[in-house]
């Protein structure tokens, strides 16, 4: 579109199509598809002018979606506290999530990237979480699998994030209770944080307390199962172990209305009254991951055996029962296949490569559609230069579910390991498709654009 005439001196032609024409626009918090300065120069590419502090000019605030837009402190986003001020004074002030603002100058592909789901694998480079970590969260429920392909987890980003930052800030000495006002200040002007506070409660007892479910009473840390109790958990930050049981006599039950709570210390005193020969299979699950997560590997392995010999038990006690109707039984808990990937993890990180091989293996004929299994063995078969094992462990992954990133990505590497170039650019291009964020991305696009430069004979070796 050409534009007629030439502007007056010194005054710039304002060109009214454009979507941030006239706004003086500023940002807060994180921004999850670009940095601040990158945003700056689209917002004055599409007509608006890029400020770095909020003021009364200012039209547009753009709230990143990297986490809360939370200070080092706790405290709520300055530059929002300080909008929502203005607003409340009658100032014409726009509050716009970054997803919103990436859809209004029409970069829809990032707000796509910032709206896409991720594999734990994913998340670790992304984030720099480890992803035993995403999976511990994942047992806890801190964060939730918006779909399950091929029994392999993918994760709403912001979710994930949302729980970084907050788990950061409370290792960094930041009380819960700064978080949960900073938290409920955000409510009155951004969606989501009622999510967030839920997290924020698990992340707290976590560390303080035990809790009870639907299922019983767990650990939420390692989400072990100890004791039971006759009540509904109230999940209020502020209502601990010893404020419920506060108006409760010796021989009371607990009110409905208030959580069942017990401190660690006197769970430990408990639990130590059990032998570990009546833990439950769900019990010995649950303590080899958390061995697993802290490194104490041998013992997460012994673990994960003595979880399969009770499960075991029970399919045999399952087949000579003849009371049950064939089909009718719920099956064992936990499933025998996610033991054995945890089993097998646990043996790699031990070193025992050949003996995780196997297990991976055990997990597929439990469960033939396990995604991250077939992928897992593809890598090591990979690392052990067993090129035709590696290559059909990765091909299967990849028959189940095509437009899973991880197992695109291995393959792709294999391929290139392989010789197998043109191969390989095939695949990078595939994984583009399902993940264009973070170094593999732009390793994949510097494959493809490598590739387009080299003649196609070169390809064809």
């Amino acid at each position: 579109m050409s534009v007629q005439g030439s502007p007056e001196p010194n005054k710039p032609a304002l060109n009214s199509s454009l979507p941030l024409s006239g706004e003086c626009v500023t940002f807060t918090g994180t921004l999850a598809s670009m940095v601040h300065r990158e945003a700056g120069e689209l917002v004055e590419l599409h007509g608006g002018r890029a400020v770095k502090s909020m003021s009364g000019s200012v039209s547009m605030l753009v709230v990143g979606e990297e986490g809360w837009p939370l200070e080092e402190d706790g405290a709520a986003s300055q530059k929002l506290t300080h909008a929502t001020q203005l607003i409340a004074d009658g100032a014409d002030v726009r509050i716009v999530a970054e997803s919103d603002w990436l859809h209004l100058i029409n970069l829809n592909e990032r707000r796509d990237e910032i709206q896409r789901s991720y594999t734990p694998a994913m998340l670790t480079t992304l984030l720099d979480v480890p992803v035993r970590v995403i999976r511990r969260w994942a047992r806890i429920q801190l964060i939730r699998p918006v779909r399950i392909v091929g029994r392999c987890p993918y994760f709403d980003y912001r979710e994930v994030a949302s729980a970084q930052r907050l788990a950061r800030l409370l290792d960094e000495g930041v009380t819960p209770e700064r978080l949960e006002k900073s938290l409920l200040e955000l409510s009155h002007t951004l969606a989501g944080t009622d999510r967030s506070l839920a997290q924020l409660t698990l992340l707290v007892h976590d560390e303080k307390v035990l809790m009870r479910d639907s299922h019983g009473v767990l650990m939420p840390r390692t989400g072990q199962r100890l004791l039971d109790f006759d009540a509904t958990p109230d999940l209020s930050l502020h209502c601990g172990d010893d404020e419920a049981m506060a108006d409760v006599g010796p021989d009371e039950e607990p009110d409905d209305d208030h959580p069942v709570m017990i401190s660690f210390a006197e769970a430990r005193m408990r639990l130590d009254d059990r032998s570990m020969s009546e833990w439950t299979a769900d019990e010995w699950f649950n303590e080899g991951c958390r061995l697993s997560e802290e490194a104490a590997f041998d013992s997460a392995v012994n673990a994960f055996r003595n979880c399969l010999s009770l499960v075991a038990s029970e399919h045999a006690l399952l087949r000579d029962t003849q009371s049950l109707a064939v089909g009718e039984a719920d099956p064992p808990c936990p499933d025998p296949a996610d033991v054995n990937f945890h089993m097998a993890d646990a043996l790699y990180r031990a070193g025992k490569t050949e003996a995780a091989i196997e297990r991976y293996h055990c997990a597929t004929e439990f469960a033939p559609d396990f995604i991250e299994a077939w992928t897992q063995l593809g890598c090591l078969q990979t690392a052990r230069q067993h090129w035709q094992l590696a290559e059909e462990a990765l091909v299967t992954a990849i028959s189940i579910h095509d437009g899973n990133p991880d197992a695109l990505l291995h393959y792709a590497q294999l391929l290139d390991q392989m010789k197998r170039t043109d191969e390989a650019l095939i695949y990078w291009e595939k994984y583009l498709r399902h993940d264009s964020r973070g170094p593999w991305a732009d390793h994949a696009r510097g494959r493809l654009e490598e590739a387009a430069q080299l003649p196609s004979e070169v390809l064809d070796q």
